[in-house]
């Protein structure tokens, strides 16, 4: 009888370890992906085919000397300034249910559009794709969370200590979830204006922000405030940086105040 070896790169397996239970540690959450089983290589989870990205930022990447935009701003994406709001709070809300678990803060650690999705109903959205996810471990004798190393960071949705290898805290989360709140606000991708990787890790790290149209602000109630909450998420100091339960909090008083004016 012929043997044989198959090949295998042991951090793909933990990785796919990690999105199982991550999803099994928070199957009681109705804002995170349900899972149905794990073996190996593999996961089965509810069916979630609809990508939040696609409907945030439709037509891709757009300079904004493209857009027709003198007389007032012009928004890339169809939702309502009422629907922006209300959909930040939900993304906010799945991260609370990582960061607030009971038996310690989970930092997702790819925070972007597409690890949210809609269940084939368009309406209920779930949190997705925990295999990039950190457990924090605790240190009993300081009474606080050990910030971890994750290796440079690439792309362009990742906080400015991702970019130079600094010590990392689930405040990271919350930078990202900070630029999904600007698609959200324009239909744009953060850096709209620079579509090489490199120049805008070294913008981030210079401390150089996407630039908001200072429009939104008077634009609507709802898009002021999502401007208002992105300002202070992009904060460089990471542990000056607003809690995910404090971005939860603000942008529920804000719906509650919206809907008041609708």
């Amino acid at each position: 009888m012929n043997s044989f070896m198959l090949d295998f790169e042991y951090d793909k397996y933990e990785f796919i370890r990690m999105d199982a239970l991550v999803m099994e540690r928070l199957t009681s959450s109705p804002r995170i992906a349900n899972l149905y089983g794990h073996c190996g290589a593999s996961v089965l989870t509810e069916n979630l085919p609809i990508e939040v990205e696609e409907n945030v930022v439709p037509n891709g990447y757009i300079h904004t000397s493209e857009l027709q935009d003198k007389d007032d701003v012009q928004p890339q994406n169809t939702f309502t300034p009422s629907e922006k709001l209300d959909m930040a709070l939900r993304m906010a809300e799945a991260l609370a249910d990582l960061h607030g678990f009971k038996d310690g803060i989970i930092v997702h650690d790819d925070i972007q559009l597409c690890q949210y999705l809609y269940k084939s109903d368009n309406k209920t959205m779930k949190l997705n794709d925990f295999n990039r996810a950190e457990i924090m471990l605790y240190d009993e004798f300081t009474n606080q969370y050990c910030p971890y190393l994750n290796g440079q960071g690439g792309g362009n949705w990742r906080a400015p200590e991702e970019y130079v290898d600094g010590p990392l805290t689930e405040s990271i989360d919350t930078w990202s979830l900070g630029n999904n709140f600007y698609s959200l606000l324009t239909g744009l991708w953060v850096y709209p204006d620079d579509q090489d990787m490199s120049v805008m890790r070294d913008k981030i790290i210079n401390g150089t922000l996407t630039s908001i149209d200072s429009r939104y602000k008077t634009h609507s109630f709802a898009e002021g405030k999502l401007v208002e909450i992105i300002q202070r998420i992009w904060e460089y100091n990471p542990r000056k940086r607003p809690s995910i339960f404090e971005i939860v909090q603000f942008l529920r008083e804000a719906v509650e105040m919206n809907s008041k004016l609708i």
